[in-house]
């Protein structure tokens, strides 16, 4: 999946926005383990630790670099995503964020009753058509993930997005797609969402929105207006080559 370097140029601002972010969580659950699947380097976990949760654990794929790990590596296990997988034990809150568009669109039901079946509280994102990156081949709107967690028994809550949209410190991956799910049948964990929910909402409706429909007509590479493309491309396309022949430093 990403590389190394990948996660190396992107760690401060991850660092920034999990520290938030589980900030956030932990102010309204009670958060004592916490496992990430698809965790990376740890970094999301390394945030939980320094808050206090020393019971955590991570997975993702065998191209992880274990050396570049930031919790211990028994901590850690390789992972095929798109197999059923079990640790054998739940957790209080299990993290997925920006994982799920890796894998086919076959794989996600099978993903998320994976994940659902670690503990009853979820935090879940993953990229929107057209989002664009590496090996993204399942891009789909939130309501579409919500679907699956709801065939699951658990409901989507909007706790993140409306505390961080407007930080310039958190990545708008998180800021666009993070969404909170929580198993229905736990009453005591609906009725702590809805709290949350009620503390982060905005008074007013935000004023700038793109509708979904809008936005894919303009993003569409179907429908892309070809005259602005073609007045882009040469200055996109050198600066792409910029980008690879210094590394991603400025030239």
């Amino acid at each position: 999946m990403y590389r190394n370097d990948w996660h190396q140029a992107h760690q401060e601002k991850t660092r920034l926005s999990a520290d938030l972010v589980a900030a956030l969580i932990r102010r309204y659950f009670a958060v004592e383990s916490v496992l990430d699947v698809g965790c990376g380097h740890g970094d999301w976990l390394k945030r939980f630790v320094d808050l206090g949760v020393e019971d955590v654990f991570g997975c993702d794929g065998p191209w992880t670099d274990q050396q570049a790990l930031l919790i211990p590596k028994d901590r850690f296990a390789t992972q095929d995503f798109r197999q059923p997988f079990s640790l054998g034990r739940s957790f209080d809150l299990i993290i997925s964020t920006e994982v799920a568009e890796h894998f086919e669109e076959r794989y996600a039901e099978q993903f998320i009753r994976s994940i659902v079946a670690h503990g009853d509280l979820v935090l879940f994102g993953a990229a929107i058509p057209y989002q664009g990156g590496f090996r993204h081949v399942n891009e789909q709107w939130p309501s579409w993930w919500a679907q699956l967690f709801r065939r699951s028994g658990y409901e989507a809550f909007d706790i993140v997005r409306p505390a961080v949209w407007e930080d310039p410190h958190v990545h708008f991956w998180y800021k666009q797609n993070a969404l909170v799910y929580v198993k229905a049948a736990r009453a005591d964990l609906v009725v702590q969402a809805e709290e949350a929910f009620r503390a982060v909402a905005k008074p007013s409706q935000r004023l700038d929105l793109v509708h979904p429909e809008k936005f894919v007509e303009l993003a569409s590479y179907r429908s892309i207006a070809f005259k602005p493309l073609a007045r882009q491309l040469p200055r996109a396309v050198s600066s792409k080559l910029r980008s690879l022949l210094t590394g991603g430093r400025p030239a």
